[in-house]
């Protein structure tokens, strides 16, 4: 099973490298030896991002950072495991790594089960950015006529040669959250009902430059149902 590791801070604590990053990367060297690792990566600041939404056929951009937004995702893991358990053990060791220790912060590590990737080679050509889905309250999908309609976008990105990677974010089984509480390492369920910036799904895509990325996701048919954050990949 594939499961998505969201590495995410709160703002007033980021500055700088995140702790840890030296042990961090040797565990990640492991889980890829294993084979458990299938991919990483470091997202570029939320202030080079953007958001977008599609209404009445009109696409609003807003440009980061994100002023509603008390947490920012650094970036991302992708592991192919034997069930949720053993994603929520990776994520609470990649948690308890380097300085300072957990109790001293306040950032979080969410777990989602990423349901039947769809994975092709990469292109190799062009910045890679990640597109994430977010979902706003009410959002259903009771026919599957939205899901086919996001298939057949990422067939058409197929074609471009832009498509990496997407999956849609499972609510079963529940997410997952591990941070810190009162000096111990603390593993929540979710749904996480003090969240408003839910991710339901992602897509990995090339494209020649930021001003393309967003182009594409005012065409990709999620924005018409909900915001679409656009964030570039330090590597892939």
């Amino acid at each position: 099973m594939d499961f998505m590791l969201l590495f995410i801070d709160r703002k007033e604590a980021r500055s700088g490298e995140p702790a840890g990053m030296a042990e961090l990367n040797r565990f990640s060297d492991e889980l890829a030896r294993q084979g458990k690792l299938r991919r990483a990566a470091p997202l570029g600041p939320e202030a080079a991002g953007a958001r977008i939404r599609v209404r009445g056929g009109k696409a609003f951009v807003i440009d980061g950072p994100f002023a509603e937004s008390k947490e920012v995702v650094g970036g991302f893991w992708i592991v192919d495991v034997a069930g949720r358990d053993e994603a929520v053990e990776i994520a609470r060791r990649a948690f308890e790594l380097g300085e300072p220790r957990p109790h001293a912060r306040g950032g979080v590590i969410e777990v989602h089960c990423a349901r039947d990737p769809e994975v092709v080679a990469d292109p190799g050509k062009g910045a890679p950015f990640l597109l994430a889905f977010q979902m706003e309250p009410g959002l259903t999908d009771p026919d599957g006529s939205k899901l086919a309609e996001m298939i057949a976008f990422g067939e058409t990105l197929k074609q471009e040669g832009k498509f990496v990677e997407t999956a849609p974010l499972a609510k079963d089984p529940p997410p997952a959250r591990i941070q810190a509480r009162r000096g111990k390492t603390v593993v929540t369920d979710g749904p996480f009902a003090e969240s408003k910036d839910v991710v339901g799904g992602y897509s990995l895509v090339r494209v020649a430059s930021r001003a393309e990325a967003i182009a594409l996701a005012t065409r990709y048919p999620h924005a018409k149902w909900g915001p679409v954050e656009v964030r570039e990949l330090l590597s892939l």
